[in-house]
This record gives structure tokens, sequence and C-alpha cells, in this order.
């Protein structure tokens, strides 16, 4: 599994406001990049999200305690709750259990 952007992550989010972080994420891993960049603009091997669906990959923000993924036409609400709870097994996004994951609007 891929981890970019993942160190450090806690101390990070401890000390600058949530809405500072971006993800884009699937099956392959998680790259974390600040909100200066586009979701569309980072890549990592495996992992692509782009306009209009066409990426193999999930755009998200760290919003409050959330984190918010937004909608894919690709994606069903079970596919991300099982690609989130994949990715809280790495000790690399263990700071990702102390908030809660939101898809569609919706906890999940």
């Amino acid at each position: 599994m891929i981890f970019v952007g993942t160190d450090n992550l806690a101390e990070r989010l401890a000390s600058a406001p949530l809405r500072q972080y971006k993800a884009v994420l699937n099956e392959a891993g998680i790259v974390v990049f600040p909100v200066s960049s586009q979701h569309s603009a980072v890549k990592a091997d495996g992992i692509s999200y782009e306009d209009n669906y066409q990426g193999n990959a999930l755009a998200a923000i760290f919003d409050g305690a959330k984190f918010e993924i937004r909608w894919h036409r690709d994606f069903s609400a079970a596919r991300v709750k099982l690609i989130f709870s994949e990715l809280l097994k790495h000790p690399q996004t263990a700071t990702f259990k102390k908030h809660s994951l939101t898809y569609q609007g919706r906890t999940i």
C-alpha cells in the first residue's frame, strides 16, 4: 500500500487547521497534500483522481473533525468504507481514527 504525505501526519493535523489538507485515495493507498494543490494534480503509482469521474481514486478533504470523501460514481459506500478500514490498519494513518468518515455527506 502506498502512503505519500502521511509522515508526521498526526503532528501536522494537530498544529494546523484541518482544512489545510486534502487527499486522494483508493485501494492502492493514499496521498495527503496541502489545499493549495488540486486533487487532479496529485498522482502516485495507481492513484489518480481526475475530473468527471475519469480517475481511479477518490478526492477527500479534512473538514473539522471529519474526513470528507467526495462522491465518485465508481465507488459505493461499502467500497469506500472497506478502503478506509484497510487504511486504518497502518500506523501511517492511525490519526484518521480520531476523525469521522463521511461519504456523500453521510457518516459511514
